[in-house]
C-alpha cells in the first residue's frame, strides 16, 4: 500500500559571493546545476489498485493508527480512501478494546453497540488484507476517535487516560509546522541505533527550531532523537523504499570523486539493484556491473536519501553530456588531468578544489586550484601546469 507524503527534504539557503570569487562562480554555478541535473527527481506517490483503462481508479493513502495513546506497529497500516473515507484493516482490530472480530464466514465483528457483518459495502481486499470502514467500527461500539490530516494518522480510544495520551500527542501535531506532521509513525533507521524503529511523538519548539522526538522499536525500547530539521539523524524507512523502487533496475555511472570503492571505477556503468540495510543502520547500494556480478557500497548517512547519492552516482552518461576526445574521456576515468584539459574536464576528473585563488587582467585570467598536495594552474580557462607537494 502507499506510504506517508514526505517532508520535502531538499532546502538550501542562498549565500552570496564575494569579489574575489565572482569570476569563479561565474563559470562553476552553470557546470553545478548541469551536474545536478544528473541526479533523478523523486516524486512521491500513493498506491493505486490496478483497473481497467475505462475505470476510475480508487486512490489510498496509508494511515497510522494508535489506540489508547499508543501506535499499533503492524505491517497492515489504516488507509484513507479517495480522500475521505478511512478503513482499518481487520488484522488490527483485535487490538482495539470492544471490538472482537469473529473469523467465520462470513466475517462479522461484534461490538458493545452491536454486530456487523464484512461485505463489499463496508470493505475492501488487497493483497490478502480485509479493510472495514471505521464508520463501521464506531456504529457498533464505543469507541471515539479522532483523524488528524496534516499527519495522516488516526487516533482510537476507550478509556479516558487513552483520550488524554491521545491529545498530548494530537496537540504536538498541531503545533508542528506544514509537512512535518507526516512524521508521525513513521518508520525509521536511526543512524546511531540499530534496527528499525517508528516515530511515535513529535514536538517542536519554534523558538529554537528544534524537533523532539520519540521513538520505540518493536521490542517496546524508547529512544529520544531531538535535532533540527536540518540534521535529523535518520533516515525514513518510506524515502529508502520509494527511491529503490524509481531506481531498481535503472542505468547508472558510478561517480568516484568523493569516494573511491574497491573494483567500481570512475563512470562505470551499473545497474541500480537496492539498498541494504546492514545490522547498524549502515544503508548501503547494490549494483550489478556489466560483468553480471553485484557491488556494494556504503553511503553517508543522510536524512534525505537523494543527498546520500549525491557525489556518488551519475543519472546520465556524462559521455552523452559532453562530446570530448577519447584522449579526454580515458583520463577523466582514470582520475587523471594533463595539460590542456578544461575546467569542467578537470572537475569530472577530481572534483571541485578545495581552495582556490583567481587573477584577472583586461587580457587573461590566471587560476590556481588547490587539490591536498597538487596545485594545479589554469590559464584562461585551460590546465598549464601543475606542481606536487
Amino acid at each position: 500500500m502507499s506510504t506517508h507524503s514526505q517532508i520535502d527534504p531538499y532546502h538550501h539557503e542562498a549565500s552570496s559571493d564575494t569579489t574575489e570569487q565572482h569570476s569563479f562562480t561565474n563559470w562553476f554555478r552553470p557546470l553545478a546545476i548541469l551536474f545536478a541535473a544528473f541526479l533523478v527527481c523523486i516524486a512521491y506517490t500513493s498506491f493505486t489498485p490496478s483497473a481497467s483503462a475505462d475505470t476510475k481508479r480508487d486512490t489510498y493513502h496509508s494511515v497510522s493508527l494508535y489506540v489508547n495513546g499508543e501506535l499499533q506497529i503492524m505491517p497492515q497500516l489504516a488507509q484513507l480512501m479517495n480522500g475521505n473515507t478511512l478503513y482499518i484493516p481487520v488484522k488490527q482490530l483485535d487490538r482495539i478494546p470492544g471490538i472482537t472480530v469473529n473469523y467465520g464466514s462470513p466475517l462479522s465483528l461484534t461490538g458493545s453497540r452491536g454486530n456487523a457483518t464484512i461485505n463489499s459495502s463496508n470493505s475492501f481486499v488487497y493483497a490478502g488484507t480485509t479493510y472495514v470502514t471505521y464508520k463501521t467500527l464506531l456504529a457498533i461500539s464505543a469507541l471515539d476517535g479522532r483523524y488528524a490530516s496534516s499527519a495522516y494518522t488516526l487516533f482510537v480510544w476507550t478509556t479516558d487516560e487513552g483520550k488524554a495520551k491521545s491529545a498530548t500527542i494530537l496537540a504536538n501535531i498541531s503545533q508542528l509546522p506544514a509537512g512535518a506532521g507526516t512524521l508521525t509513525g513513521q518508520k525509521i533507521y536511526p543512524f546511531h541505533e540499530s534496527g528499525a524503529y517508528w516515530i511515535t511523538d513529535v514536538a517542536y519548539d519554534a523558538g529554537s527550531t528544534v524537533y523532539y522526538i520519540t521513538a520505540h522499536n518493536s521490542g517496546g525500547n524508547e529512544i529520544h532523537l531531538n535535532s533540527n530539521y536540518a540534521a535529523f539523524d535518520f533516515v525514513l524507512d518510506a524515502a529508502l523504499a520509494q527511491v529503490q523502487n524509481d531506481l531498481r533496475g535503472k542505468t547508472v555511472w558510478y561517480d568516484n570523486r568523493k569516494i573511491q570503492v574497491e573494483k567500481i571505477n570512475h563512470l562505470d556503468k551499473l545497474t541500480f539493484v537496492n539498498f541494504q540495510i546492514e545490522d547498524d543502520n549502515t544503508i548501503r547500494a547494490v549494483v550489478r556491473k556489466t560483468n553480471n556480478k553485484l557491488y556494494s557500497f556504503d553511503l553517508d548517512p543522510h536524512f534525505s536519501v537523494p543527498d546520500m547519492l549525491e557525489g556518488r552516482l551519475f543519472f546520465k552518461n556524462p559521455r552523452s553530456v559532453y562530446k570530448w576526445s577519447n584522449k579526454v574521456w580515458d583520463a577523466i576515468a582514470a582520475n587523471e588531468v594533463f595539460a590542456g584539459m578544461t575546467r569542467e574536464q578537470v572537475i569530472l576528473s577530481w572534483g571541485v578544489p578545495s581552495d582556490y585563488n583567481t587573477y584577472q587582467s583586461s587580457s587573461l585570467t590566471y587560476e590556481q586550484w588547490i587539490y591536498s598536495r597538487n596545485y594545479l594552474y589554469f590559464w584562461n580557462g585551460k590546465l598549464s601546469s601543475m606542481q606536487s607537494f
